[in-house]
């Protein structure tokens, strides 16, 4: 751990996916996408569900807590 990586890091997005710039019909979520590919490459989603246990009982157990705290997430980084 702590060893540097001196590998360019490059996004793998899906290659259909059309960028255009629309004036005032631009969504600030967008920016979203780049965040799940981040979290998709280096795995982070797979880490909190590894490490994070939930003791959870009872009628609001619907979601998994990694779920949950990997929305939390993403919603902060949105603003919301």
């Amino acid at each position: 751990m702590g060893e540097t990586q001196n590998q360019p890091f490059q996004f793998s997005c899906n290659p259909s996916l059309k960028v255009d710039f629309q004036g005032s019909r631009v969504t600030s979520d967008g920016g979203l996408l780049l965040v799940r590919e981040l979290d998709e490459r280096l795995g982070l989603s797979e880490l909190i569900a590894e490490n994070i246990m939930a003791d959870r009982r009872g009628k609001n157990t619907q979601l998994p807590l990694p779920d949950l705290l990997r929305q939390s997430i993403y919603s902060r980084l949105a603003g919301y």
